[in-house]
């Protein structure tokens, strides 16, 4: 510490008297400041007289009435609130930050754009002192390696040596924009000039197909657009584009606020779902457990959902 730290500090009086001082500014009157401080009155007068020696200056009129500032005690009273208040709003902050807790979800990309990122608003009001990290990746993290404290996946539940709670209850189902459903209009086939969009990766026609009891719907020679990715193919659906048969959980919302419609009706399963997946450190985690909690009850409403 440099020497002229030195002298500044040795010119502050105690922060106890500044304290003291503070509150007897704020009542104007010995006795109810003492109250507040816990003090005796006779206490507190001798830390008013330590701290005016100290200034070299008065900073009270003292009268039958109760006190009244000098001009250097008005001074002083603006100065040390201004300090507290800052002071105070510091610790605060201070403890807030200690308190915060991040938390890293690992999600498949088309589930994290279409399904979860429209219910994120709910949890994260909810919980203000929780940093969420959505980690949006192709290909499931894995849960030992990575530092993903929850990886969202689908698949058949199947996954040993991790806690695995289902959270969607998926039906697969044709869908396209309101407006191209207008030119299906109620019929059981597909007109030849709308264009069918499929996920290659995850094409759920076939499913659907064998699985409907009217044999008059033909998709065979359908015009066709491959994507490698649901999200895509449910961005290119709400541009009017064609339609599709996609799982339920992803356009859940879309069919909601309507940007999405169903131009017939017609569903099937393939027996695979979303899992919420945690890994043995993970379930004893408090905001984990938080996560959990809210996460499944925000599916319940979903189609689908029985």
């Amino acid at each position: 510490m440099t020497a002229s730290n030195t002298s500044f500090l040795s010119r502050l009086p105690s922060l106890r008297s500044l304290l003291v001082f503070n509150a007897a500014a704020r009542h104007l009157n010995l006795v109810r400041a003492a109250d507040e401080l816990r003090l005796t009155q006779s206490a507190l007068s001798r830390q008013l007289k330590t701290l005016e020696e100290h200034l070299g200056v008065a900073l009270f009129e003292r009268g039958p009435r109760g006190l009244r500032f000098t001009e250097e005690g008005e001074l002083l009273y603006d100065f040390t609130s201004r300090a507290f208040a800052l002071m105070n709003q510091g610790v605060s902050n201070l403890a807030t930050t200690v308190s915060r807790h991040t938390l890293v979800v690992s999600v498949a990309r088309s589930f994290a754009q279409r399904a979860l990122v429209p219910k994120l608003g709910e949890f994260l009001f909810a919980h203000p002192e929780i940093d969420l990290r959505i980690d949006v990746h192709r290909y499931y993290a894995d849960l030992g390696s990575s530092n993903a404290d929850i990886s969202i996946r689908l698949g058949s539940g199947d996954w040993r040596g991790y806690q695995c709670t289902k959270i969607t209850n998926d039906v697969l189902i044709p869908v396209c924009a309101p407006g191209v459903a207008a030119q299906i209009d109620g019929l059981r086939a597909i007109p030849e000039g709308i264009v069918l969009l499929r996920n290659r990766e995850r094409d759920y026609v076939g499913a659907w197909l064998d699985q409907q009891l009217n044999p008059s719907i033909r998709l065979e020679n359908q015009q066709s657009i491959e994507f490698n990715d649901s999200a895509t193919v449910i961005s290119a659906l709400e541009c009017g584009l064609g339609f599709t048969i996609t799982r339920s959980s992803l356009v859940a919302n879309a069919l909601e606020k309507g940007t999405l419609v169903r131009p017939f009706l017609g569903e099937a399963r393939d027996g695979l779902n979303y899992y919420a997946v945690e890994s043995q450190h993970s379930t004893k985690n408090a905001v984990v457990r938080l996560f959990m909690n809210w996460l499944r009850p925000a599916f319940d409403n979903d189609f689908g959902r029985q």
